[in-house]
């Protein structure tokens, strides 16, 4: 590569990377968590094999069965990080930052490849490396698949621009299997490779085209002539189109196969529904085309940024999507005549074709999920959007204005990324934002809520502690305030919002209005394990009060029934550790400590650095005489968890038992 052409691709690299520079702090946030940093599967390098025999959210959780997605390479990528980077979120956003900047080189490496002159492909890389509806791609951990997919994407276009039929086909390969955006753009590169007609025995430029060149400087503008009506006389003259053809549909037979052997049917996960709207056929066009019109208002003006944006039901709502719906049909059908009628431009082939190939996922309803709209599918139409600006900028009749066009497009959009990424550096300022912007939107409720319920559950002091419950009491509340009449809710979310009001009035010691509340939610979904352990909480701490009152039989009688609500949450999710947790605790309430002891010791020996259950272990040790074991229970959870925060609590007690032991008399002879 030279020198300049180097240059070329690390100007818009260096401006993608200094913008977001402020995301390499984030945490991990949201979908994070459970994709990531909380889920066991991940953190091995066995997911590396699991991902590509294992539907996507399914190496989360088995019971995600109803999605469709297939990333292995997206998995394999967050998996090798997770290992590289010792579970740090540095490493992650290291990457994401690292993948915008390859981007943005790619977009203009494949916009040299069409033809264009240096200064005006620098340009179309400076767009879209600030464009702003990046924020959420590029400082969300979760979004790097999406990155993965538009870099091999931008890579396989280049290579087909090229007539690199082979590599076009391998980086497309990559793409679909790093997420499903690529399959559009598979698409695309399937009818460039049919429909392209031979390219024409390289002409000399003309005249007004050579003039611009000659007065062109690193950063001039590429008059009309050159882009829009030459840039097919700058194609090499060989070009194997059915070698192209050949490469691309092995490519998709292999991706196929894959996704046969993952979700063991030959709809291959195609068929799954992500998530049912309750929408019919014409509703779902209507809903099809009318984000395709919002998602191309969003490029031309990205703001305001808000990470939940909830589909709006009822008549009006219908009315407002079917005018929008019939705008985003009437654009693309007229993008699709120009790109058909100009298919011997390369920047009309490419660029246009890139921008909606890039939308073609949306006409899918079936895997739109809870929220349509999401900022982050905008990430590979944009580099499309970036050529075709620019371009259009190319055809102003001055350079200067051209110029000042391309500025005025850069920094508000400069602007609208910076603003929208400094949100997500956290949960709390992530979700306290989500709630401030679309309060309709149940998800930014529940989630600020758990936070604070989780903040709640770790603080010792008492007012603190009330002060965070009655915050998480109150954004359980407001989710449940959302009228499902009027905006789509998810069963799921309504179970979360109904078990988070329970949990924070279990938390604010409101035991009989908990109860209340998780009743009603076994009540109305009859498969709701953590229902049913609120449930059993809740009878639980009855059953102790009884007890504490001197009413010991109705305590036994009590806590006989949290007994049955805690095996009941195990039949629906054996792997519920606090629900063994309590059922273990309530066998010992009642008196059963045999069976107690050995719930607890197998708790103990599958994670002997849980405080909990090495607790509830030695409690049961020292009720049955077993003193010397209970001592080495705890002996052995201080050498497994050295840095746990009550180490020190642990250790004096062990001390204590140690010093009991030394000063009784010795047991007289038998």
């Amino acid at each position: 590569m030279s020198r300049t052409r180097f240059s070329s691709l690390l100007v818009p690299a260096l401006i993608g990377l200094f913008l977001f520079a402020s995301v390499r702090g984030g945490d991990f946030v949201y979908d994070d968590r459970s994709l990531i940093s909380l889920n066991p599967t991940m953190q091995e390098w066995s997911v590396i094999g699991e991902s590509f025999v294992t539907p996507y959210w399914e190496l989360v959780d088995e019971s995600r069965f109803g999605s469709g997605f297939y990333r292995p390479l997206g998995a394999t990528t967050l998996g090798i990080l997770w290992q590289l980077g010792d579970g740090s979120p540095r490493a992650f956003h290291w990457f994401s930052l690292l993948l915008h900047g390859a981007c943005a080189a790619s977009v203009t490496s494949l916009a040299l490849a069409l033809g264009w002159h240096r200064g005006l492909a620098i340009g179309a890389g400076v767009l879209f490396a600030v464009h702003g509806s990046h924020s959420e791609s590029v400082a969300w951990i979760s979004a790097i698949p999406e990155l993965l997919a538009t870099l091999f994407c931008l890579l396989s276009l280049r290579s087909l621009a090229l007539h690199q039929s082979l590599r076009c086909g391998l980086f497309l390969l990559v793409a679909m299997l790093s997420k499903e955006a690529a399959f559009g753009v598979w698409l695309l590169a399937m009818a460039i490779a049919v429909l392209r007609p031979k390219p024409a025995v390289e002409a000399p430029l003309p005249a007004r085209s050579m003039a611009c060149a000659r007065l062109s400087s690193s950063f001039a503008v590429i008059r009309t002539s050159w882009i829009w009506r030459s840039s097919s006389r700058m194609l090499p003259r060989r070009h194997n189109r059915w070698l192209t053809i050949v490469s691309l549909s092995a490519a998709a037979i292999a991706v196929y196969f894959l996704r046969f052997g993952a979700f063991d049917s030959a709809a291959a996960g195609f068929d799954r529904v992500n998530t049912f709207h309750a929408l019919d056929q014409g509703q779902q066009i209507s809903l099809s085309f009318s984000l395709i019109g919002r998602y191309l208002a969003f490029l031309l003006w990205p703001w305001p940024h808000m990470p939940f944006r909830p589909l709006t039901l009822g008549s009006a709502a219908d009315s407002t999507r079917l005018w929008i719906g019939i705008g985003g049909a009437l654009l693309s059908l007229t993008a699709l005549a120009v790109w058909l009628r100009q298919r011997r431009n390369r920047t009309v082939l490419f660029g246009l074709g890139l921008l909606f190939a890039g939308l073609i996922p949306v006409l899918n309803t079936k895997a739109l999920g809870q929220y349509p709209f999401e900022e982050r599918f905008l990430y590979l139409p944009s580099a499309g959007f970036a050529l075709v600006a620019v371009a259009l900028l190319s055809r102003l009749p001055k350079q200067t204005w051209a110029w000042a066009g391309l500025l005025v497009l850069v920094i508000p959009n400069a602007f609208s990324a910076h603003s929208g990424a400094k949100h997500w550096q956290s949960e709390e300022e992530l979700f306290a934002w989500a709630r401030e912007m679309e309060p309709n939107a149940m998800t930014g409720h529940i989630e600020y809520g758990r936070l604070m319920l989780e903040r709640a559950q770790n603080e010792t002091d008492r007012l603190t502690r009330s002060r965070l419950t009655e915050y998480a009491l109150e954004a359980y509340q407001e989710s449940l305030a959302v009228d499902p009449d009027l905006f789509f809710v998810t069963a799921v979310e309504r179970e979360k919002g109904n078990l988070g009001l329970g949990d924070a009035l279990y938390l604010d010691d409101d035991f009989v209005g908990a109860e209340a509340v998780y009743k009603r939610v076994v009540d109305h979904y009859k498969f709701s394990p953590i229902g049913y352990l609120g449930l059993a909480n809740c009878r639980a701490q009855t059953a102790m009060a009884h007890g504490e009152s001197g009413h010991y039989e109705l305590s036994d009688s009590v806590m006989a029934e949290a007994l049955e609500f805690f095996n009941t949450a195990l039949e629906q999710d054996p792997n519920l550790d606090a629900a063994m947790l309590g059922k273990t605790t309530a066998l010992f309430q009642i008196g059963r400590f045999e069976e107690a002891l050995q719930l607890a010791t197998g708790m103990f020996g599958q994670d002997p650095t849980r405080l909990e259950a090495a607790q509830l272990l030695f409690s049961l040790q020292i009720e049955l005489g077993r003193v010397e074991m209970a001592i080495r229970t705890l002996d052995y959870f201080l050498e497994k968890a050295p840095d746990h925060p009550q180490r020190d609590m642990v250790q004096q007690t062990v001390d204590e038992l140690r010093r009991m032991q030394e000063s009784a008399p010795p047991s007289p002879p038998r």
